[in-house]
C-alpha cells in the first residue's frame, strides 16, 4: 500500500507566488528609494552647493572646506541632519550659515530644487546681489531666511508665500523695489517679519493682518505710501511695529489699540494726520512711542500717563496744541520725553519734576509761558534739557545747579530774567551751554572757570555784565565763545590766551578792555572771531596773522 504525504492544492500556488513576488517587490522599491534618498539626493545637494560656489567673484576662505572628496556635512556653514524616510535615514543637508562671509554672487545661481530639506538660511551681511529668485519657493521645510544687509535688487517674489513653513524673514538693508507680495499673507507661522531699509514703495497689504503670530514687524526706511491698514489690529501678539520713515498717510487706525503686547510703536518721520487716538493708551506694556514728524493735531491725552512702561515718548515736529498733561507725571519709568517743534501753550507743569529716572527733556520750539518750575532741580538724571524758543518768563531757578548730569542746557530765546545762578558752578558735565536772546542781568558767577568740560558757552543778547571769568578756559575744550551784545567789562580772561582749542569768539558790543595782542595767543582750529565795539587797543594784525597761518 503506498502512503501519500499530503499535497498542497495546485490553485493556491499562484496565490502564494504572488504574494511573494510583491512582498519582494515592495523591498526592492523601498531599498531603492532609500539609496535616492541617502546617497543620490545627498550628492546632488553637494553638486549644486558646489556649483553655486563656482559662480561665485573670489570665494571667501570660510568656504575653503568646500571641496568635491570631502561630505558637504563636514564644510564650514553646513550642516546635515538625519531624516526618517520609510526605514531609512539618510543624511541631508538642513542648514546654510555663512554671516559676515564676505559671499560676492548671486542666490539665482543656487540649485534650491536640489535643497528640498533646507530649514535654515543665514546669509546676512554679505554682497549678494541680483534678484531674489522665484525657485526658493521650493524649500517647503524653510523656517528662517535671513538675508539682511546684501545688494539684492529687484522685486520680491509672489512665490515666497509659497515657504508657508517660514518663522523668520529678514530682506532688510537691500535694493528691493515694488511692493510688498500680498502673498505675504500665507505665511501664517511667521513671527518676525524684516522688510526695513529698502526701496519698496507702495502699500502695506492688509493680507499682513493674516500673520496672527507676528511678533516683530520692521517696515521702516522704505518709500511706503497709503494708510496703515486697519488689519494690522488683528495681529495680537506683536510686541513691535517699526513704520518710520515712509510716506505713510491719513490717521493712526484705532485698531492699533488691541496690540496689546505691543511693546515699541514707532511712526515717526510719515505723513500722518490727525489726533493722537486714544485707544493707543491702552497699550500699557508699551516702553517706546514714537509719532514725531508728522502732521498730527489735537492735544497730547491726558490718558498718555497710563502708560506707567513708558521709557521713550517722542512727539516732536508735529502740529500738537494745548497744554502738557499733568498725568505725564505718572510716567515715572520715562527717561527721554521729546515734544519740542508744537504748538504746545501753557506752563511746564509741576508733575514733569517726578519724572526722576529722565535723562533727556525736550520742549523747545513751542509756544510755552510762564516760569521754569524749581522742582526741574529733581531731575537729577538729566543729560539735556532744552527750553529754548518759548514764552518763559521769570528767573532761573537756583535748584537747576543740581543737574550734576547736564551736559546741554538751552533756554536761549525766551524772556528769561534776573541773574545766572551761582549754583551754575555746580554743574561739572555741562559742556554746552545756550542762554542767549533773554532778559537776563547781573554779572557772570566766577564758578564758571569750574566747569572744565565747557564746549560752548553762548550769552549773546542780553544785559549781563561785570567780569568774563577768568579760567573760563580752564579745561582746555572750549570750542565756542559768544557773548555779543551784553554789557561786559574789564579785561579779556587771560585763560583764552593759551586756549587753542577756539574755533569761534564773538565779544563784540561790549565793554571790554586791554590790549589784543597780549590778550590774544595762536588759536589754529579758529574760524571765527568778532572783537568790535569794544574798548580793546594795541594791534589785531598779530593775532589774524597767527589765526591764518
Amino acid at each position: 500500500m503506498k502512503t501519500q504525504g499530503s499535497k498542497m492544492p495546485a490553485s493556491s500556488i499562484p496565490l502564494l507566488y504572488r504574494c511573494l513576488l510583491l512582498v519582494s517587490c515592495l523591498l526592492l522599491l523601498e531599498e531603492a528609494d532609500a539609496a535616492h534618498h541617502g546617497g543620490i539626493s545627498l550628492r546632488s545637494q553637494h553638486m549644486a552647493l558646489l556649483h553655486w560656489k563656482a559662480t561665485l567673484a573670489s570665494p571667501p576662505p570660510q568656504m575653503s572646506s568646500w571641496q568635491e572628496n570631502t561630505s558637504s556635512c563636514n564644510w564650514t556653514g553646513i550642516m546635515c541632519t538625519a531624516v526618517r524616510h520609510g526605514r531609512h535615514m539618510p543624511w541631508v543637508v538642513t542648514n546654510i550659515s555663512l554671516p559676515d562671509a564676505g559671499i560676492r554672487g548671486q542666490l539665482g545661481e543656487l540649485n534650491f530644487s536640489a535643497l528640498p530639506f533646507l530649514e535654515y538660511i543665514n546669509l546676512t551681511n554679505n554682497s549678494l546681489h541680483g534678484a531674489l529668485p522665484s525657485s526658493i519657493s521650493s524649500l517647503s521645510a524653510l523656517s528662517v531666511l535671513g538675508l539682511q544687509y546684501n545688494q539684492l535688487t529687484g522685486k520680491i517674489p509672489y512665490e515666497i508665500g509659497h515657504l508657508q513653513s517660514l518663522r523668520r524673514l529678514g530682506l532688510a538693508y537691500n535694493r528691493l523695489t515694488g511692493h510688498i507680495p500680498v502673498s505675504l499673507g500665507n505665511l501664517t507661522m511667521l513671527t518676525d517679519l524684516f522688510i526695513h531699509q529698502t526701496m519698496l514703495s507702495g502699500p502695506i497689504p492688509e493680507e499682513i493682518g493674516r500673520l496672527v503670530n507676528l511678533q516683530v514687524l520692521q517696515l521702516s526706511n522704505s518709500t511706503l505710501s497709503g494708510t496703515i491698514p486697519k488689519t494690522l489690529g488683528n495681529l495680537t501678539q506683536l510686541n513691535t511695529l517699526f513704520l518710520y520713515g515712509n510716506q505713510l498717510s491719513g490717521p493712526i487706525p484705532q485698531e492699533l489699540g488691541r496690540l496689546v503686547h505691543l511693546r515699541s510703536l514707532q511712526l515717526s518721520i510719515n505723513d500722518f494726520s490727525g489726533p493722537i487716538p486714544i485707544s493707543i493708551t491702552n497699550l500699557t506694556k508699551m516702553n517706546d512711542l514714537f509719532l514725531g514728524e508728522n502732521p498730527l493735531t489735537g492735544s497730547l491725552p491726558s490718558e498718555l500717563g497710563n502708560l506707567a512702561m513708558l521709557n521713550r515718548l517722542y512727539v516732536y515736529k508735529s502740529q500738537i496744541t494745548g497744554s502738557i498733561p499733568p498725568e505725564l507725571g505718572n510716567l515715572t519709568m520715562l527717561n527721554s520725553l521729546a515734544l519740542y517743534t508744537n504748538q504746545i501753550t501753557g506752563p511746564i507743569p509741576l508733575e514733569l519734576g517726578l519724572l526722576q529716572n529722565l535723562q533727556s527733556l525736550q520742549l523747545d520750539d513751542n509756544q510755552i509761558s510762564g516760569s521754569i518750575p524749581s522742582i526741574l532741580g529733581n531731575m537729577t538724571k538729566l543729560v539735556e534739557l532744552t527750553l529754548s524758543v518759548n514764552h518763559i518768563t521769570g528767573s532761573i531757578p537756583q535748584e537747576i545747579g543740581n543737574l550734576m548730569n547736564l551736559e546741554y542746557l538751552a533756554f536761549f530765546q525766551n524772556q528769561i530774567s534776573g541773574s545766572i545762578p551761582k549754583t551754575f558752578g555746580k554743574l561739572q558735565s555741562i559742556k554746552i551751554m545756550q542762554v542767549f536772546d533773554n532778559k537776563l542781568s547781573g554779572s557772570l558767577p566766577q564758578e564758571f572757570g569750574d566747569l572744565i568740560k565747557l564746549v560752548e558757552l553762548a550769552l549773546s543778547n542780553n544785559s549781563l555784565s561785570g567780569h568774563l571769568p577768568a579760567n573760563i578756559c580752564l579745561g582746555g575744550r572750549l570750542k565756542n565763545v559768544y557773548a555779543s551784545f551784553n554789557m561786559f567789562s574789564g579785561l579779556i580772561p587771560r585763560s583764552l590766551k593759551t586756549c587753542t582749542s577756539l574755533v569761534k569768539i564773538d565779544l563784540q558790543s561790549n565793554k571790554l578792555t586791554g590790549d589784543i595782542s597780549q590778550h590774544f595767543g595762536v588759536y589754529p582750529e579758529l574760524i571765527g572771531m568778532s572783537l568790535s565795539s569794544n574798548r580793546l587797543t594795541g594791534r589785531s594784525r598779530q593775532v589774524l596773522v597767527q589765526v591764518l597761518n
